[in-house]
């Protein structure tokens, strides 16, 4: 009896295989089934494609232009969040134990597959697949020998994460809305503040505008200088005809002197005198202090008012953080039972190994045979 060598060699020279008819018919028939059931039940391919999308492109909160995904920015641990982090969470999303049992129940799969829960969901994890392509799409398909079964599916998921993702976005706005509204109401008591300690200066100085008082008292002494030196020359003009002891003499001096005085005060640099340099500057000091403190408020107020309605604008859209690209379709294209064309292969590769060493066996098996 021949025997061969190595795993092809043991199986060419095999007992049920020895016979070269009945060899070839087995393969033959085995191929010929095989080659059935690679096209036979016919699997139908259903897919369904989504994309990620920005609440901010939306134009419904201006102020997270620059932030990115309203409010799903919380989940990127940063204050913002990137397409792909966004597009990681979605199928994560799609992935989770949730929207596999939401999807059984609302298809009824459990008695449409005639399994148990626990099986069905593992179905469900086996049979759908949910991948991320170039671009920032999110694929959903399945393959199925029932094209109705495989639409519903594919339909399923596609709402199922679009509602759960939704669901996410309005517990982050929530969450956001509520820290908002709380620096809203400081950044309104800081603003309440600042306006009163600023009224009560402008009260106080009796001046609605504190600049304009300070250049008008900045402004006075280079008048009353050229005040003084019109009198001077008035004075001069006067001497020329009349003596010291005339009367419009004296009272020109009288004059001149008075005006000596107050220009002497307005360049004064004591704060206590009244309308001089230095009192200006105190005051100017402290009431571009209090203004500005005003400003900043005024900023930070209206700033937390714009974010809290971007938010609350933000959950009127939170049900479009994903957006269908394509609607879930039966793909046209020639689906094949990969399983059976695995065997297939198998089959004919094995049946052909076997031909050729028979035909032409190694030399050390040539040598063995008797």
């Amino acid at each position: 009896m021949k025997r061969g060598h190595g795993l092809i060699g043991g199986i060419a020279y095999h007992p049920l295989v020895a016979n070269n008819t009945r060899r070839r018919l087995a393969v033959g028939i085995v191929a010929a089934a095989l080659a059935v059931l690679s096209v036979w039940p016919v699997p139908y391919r259903a897919a369904v494609t989504l994309t990620p999308v920005d609440p901010a492109t939306l134009g419904v909160n201006p102020a997270s232009a620059g932030v990115g995904l309203g409010a799903l920015s919380f989940l990127g641990g940063g204050g913002t969040m990137s397409t792909q982090t966004l597009i990681e969470s979605s199928l994560q999303v799609a992935h989770s134990v949730y929207v596999r049992q939401l999807v059984s129940k609302r298809l009824n799969l459990p008695a449409r597959l005639g399994k148990d829960d626990i099986t069905t969901l593992r179905w469900l994890e086996r049979k759908v697949d949910t991948r991320s392509l170039r671009g920032g799409i999110i694929e959903i398909d399945t393959k199925q020998h029932d094209p109705a079964l495989a639409l519903d599916l594919t339909k399923a998921y596609a709402d199922a994460i679009r509602e759960q993702m939704a669901t996410v976005s309005r517990t982050q706005n929530a969450l956001r809305q509520q820290a908002l509204e709380q620096v809203l109401a400081r950044a309104g008591e800081r603003l309440s503040k600042a306006q009163t300690a600023y009224d009560t200066y402008r009260l106080k100085i009796g001046s609605g505008d504190p600049l304009i008082n300070a250049l008008q008292v900045t402004g006075r002494a280079p008048v009353l200088d050229d005040m003084i030196t019109a009198k001077q020359a008035e004075i001069e003009g006067l001497r020329r005809f009349a003596t010291e002891n005339n009367f419009r003499v004296q009272k020109a001096q009288a004059e001149l002197a008075a005006l000596q005085a107050r220009a002497a005060q307005a360049r004064s640099a004591t704060a206590q005198t009244n309308d001089s340099v230095g009192r200006v500057v105190a005051q100017s000091r402290e009431g571009m202090t209090l203004r500005r403190e005003l400003e900043l408020a005024q900023l930070m107020y209206d700033g937390s008012k714009r974010n809290l309605q971007g938010t609350l604008a933000e959950n009127l859209v939170s049900s479009v953080n994903i957006r269908v690209l394509e609607q879930p379709y039966l793909d046209p294209d020639r689906q094949y039972n990969f399983w059976a064309l695995a065997l297939l292969a198998l089959v004919l590769g094995g049946g052909l190994a076997v031909e050729f060493y028979r035909l032409n066996p190694p030399l050390s098996a040539r040598k063995d045979q008797p």
